[in-house]
């Protein structure tokens, strides 16, 4: 059987064991009353010490703080604008998007109307159009007793999306636009090129000139005639540099005016307006589009020259 092993007590040790530990026991000191009054200085000390040197592992110091909150305010002021442009980049290839998709429904509206471009606007009442019922709630363009083109695609089928005709860009609906193409619900913003595309269909007497309607045929350079674009009314009609049009807030329009409105350009009301980091996105009669210097339009050049891209024939 296995045995347990023996306990062994000071008493079992042998004699000559003890006699050894009483030997070290006399070389270890007992001690004293001033070493312990020593000790306790000492502590007192080390405390004092704590009290004085905060402990830097526990926490931030003020100073830290404001040091990290200045590093953090920094990197936001470096990052925050460069995210606004491409924010606005991304935009600015929504809008264009939306301008080449107008462009293609307007050709299928060309196609099954014997080439007739489809009109700026027709009121009520106007000989040889249907009349429809108007809704505030769902028109884009809110004009009791007109019908703009937006509305005239949408209820046609050929773009019955509503937020096609905005400009994604702008944040104000275009409650203060001029020549009735206002709208509280929308901002509105891509235009029609009138007159040289764009015809009115007014219902009577006019008090403005009421030019001829366009058809397909008499477009001489379909891919580079300008069709739409972003028009809304600018601050300064008489500057003479596309370029530095500014857009005045709340005034996008859905048709831009051409020099061959000779009562109506000089006003300023509805321009083509460069909004996408200083360029304008435009879309051409052959329903391609494009973001272009708002200059290269030629708004200089009379209509008969080819090389303008606002005119339809150079004629």
């Amino acid at each position: 059987m296995r045995q347990e092993p023996r306990k062994l007590s000071p008493e079992s040790l042998p004699a000559r064991w003890n006699r050894h530990n009483s030997r070290i026991r006399r070389f270890v000191p007992e001690p004293s009353a001033k070493s312990r009054f020593d000790n306790e200085a000492i502590l007192q000390k080390i405390r004092v010490v704590q009290l004085i040197v905060p402990n830097r592992s526990r926490a931030f110091t003020l100073i830290e703080l404001l040091v990290v909150i200045a590093i953090i305010a920094l990197l936001a002021a470096m990052l925050l604008p460069a995210l606004s442009a491409v924010k606005n980049r991304a935009k600015a290839i929504e809008c264009l998007n939306d301008e080449r998709q107008i462009s293609l429904a307007t050709k299928l509206y060309l196609d099954d109307n014997g080439g007739k471009m489809i009109p700026l606007w027709i009121q009520q009442g106007a000989s040889g159009w249907a009349n429809w019922n108007y809704d505030a709630g769902s028109f884009i363009v809110q004009a009791v007793g007109f019908l703009w083109w937006p509305d005239s695609l949408r209820l046609a089928g050929y773009a019955p999306a509503t937020k096609l005709f905005s400009c994604p860009i702008l944040t104000q609906p275009a409650a203060l636009a001029g020549g009735g193409s206002v709208s509280t619900n929308n901002t509105l913003g891509i235009a029609m090129n009138y007159p040289e595309y764009g015809a009115i269909y007014p219902a009577g007497t006019w008090g403005a000139p009421v030019y001829a309607p366009c058809s397909e045929m008499q477009v001489r350079a379909p891919s580079q005639s300008v069709i739409f674009a972003d028009g809304g009314a600018i601050s300064a009609p008489a500057q003479t540099d596309p370029d530095l049009w500014q857009e005045v807030p709340g005034h996008a329009c859905v048709y831009f005016r051409v020099p061959s409105d000779t009562a109506g350009y000089p006003v300023g009301d509805s321009r083509s307006v460069p909004r996408h980091g200083g360029l304008v996105n435009v879309g051409f009669f052959d329903g391609h589009a494009a973001r272009i210097k708002n200059r290269s339009i030629r708004y200089d050049l009379p209509r008969t020259d080819n090389n303008n891209m606002w005119s339809k024939n150079y004629e």
